[in-house]
């Protein structure tokens, strides 16, 4: 029985040894790959002529699996586009990505990229770092036969919505999603934290300026924070006033509710007295629940 397994084992190995087929040769170091380097650098320079010099007079051009005209008229106007609406642009790999070219025994050679665009959009003052990444194949006289881009438009989106007026939502100076704010900190300055946490959804996330970025608590965690903290204490008095008045923004954009908030948090001891300004920024979901807070403030001023 081992040996009839053995065995099998063998013929296993013989028949997948020989499923392996090889097509071609990968270069990491190839003077096609040098040409796409020069090719992006005459985009860089704004040189439509050298760029167009590196392709076929039969060259198709496709941008996210769509043909588009790859005229020389329009590839021309795709150069000075760039050179007259853009500052200090540049193609680099994205590393650690580096580029491949790829002979195939029965076809050509192809050229795989992962390259990063960048610059500066003068009219908008948008900035791009956009990941690109391109195919090319060549004929036999090392010309760019064909060129495939692949990359995410929201940016050009975001450009072209840029040059018009468009609104995002409307502004609010009375709304429900404010009365439940002004509620909120009324339970906060009762101490009355479970109160506090009944406006706030389940899922909740809590921030402030004095947290790390992209640090967040949740409600149990928050909640436990501030049975510790300096506010809950039996022996702190303090009060919250409210600072001229809050804004509640809908957005359109994100379907969203927003209220901003300004407040004045004054505490007082025997020998000393506070004022630390602070805003709230409380996102509400459908329900009407507070589903994340914010609060800007300067911890300076609780230091002793």
């Amino acid at each position: 029985m081992k040996a009839f397994s053995i065995l099998l084992l063998c013929v296993f190995l013989s028949t997948t040894s020989f499923s392996q087929k090889k097509s071609g040769t990968v270069y990491s170091d190839h003077e096609a790959i040098t040409k796409t380097r020069e090719l992006w650098k005459a985009f860089e320079a704004g040189d439509a002529d050298a760029f167009l010099s590196f392709m076929s007079d039969t060259v198709k051009v496709f941008v996210n699996g769509n043909k588009v005209n790859s005229s020389k008229e329009r590839t021309v106007s795709y150069i000075n586009y760039y050179r007259d609406n853009y500052d200090n642009v540049m193609i680099q790999d994205d590393k650690p990505a580096y580029p491949d070219a790829i002979d195939y025994k029965e076809s050509s050679i192809w050229v795989q990229d992962w390259v990063r665009l960048t610059g500066t959009h003068r009219e908008t003052g948008i900035n791009l770092d956009l990941p690109v990444h391109h195919l090319y194949s060549f004929n036999k006289d090392g010309k760019i036969t064909s060129l495939h881009y692949y990359f995410n438009n929201d940016i050009f989106e975001e450009i072209n919505n840029s040059k018009r007026t468009i609104e995002n939502g409307k502004l609010y100076i009375n709304h429900p999603h404010i009365i439940t704010v002004r509620k909120m900190v009324n339970a906060f300055k009762e101490k009355d934290l479970d109160k506090w946490a009944s406006f706030f959804d389940t899922k909740a996330s809590f921030g402030n300026s004095a947290m790390k970025f992209g640090e967040t608590n949740d409600l149990e965690k928050q909640m436990e924070s501030l049975k510790e903290s300096r506010f809950l204490q039996p022996e702190t008095k303090f009060k919250i006033t409210q600072v001229g008045y809050p804004d509640c923004m809908y957005y359109a954009k994100n379907d969203q509710y927003v209220v901003y908030s300004w407040w004045l948090y004054t505490e007082w001891g025997k020998d000393k007295k506070i004022e630390v300004p602070y805003m709230l920024d409380c996102t509400f979901n459908k329900d009407g629940k507070i589903i994340r807070e914010y609060i800007w403030y300067s911890s300076n001023q609780f230091k002793e």
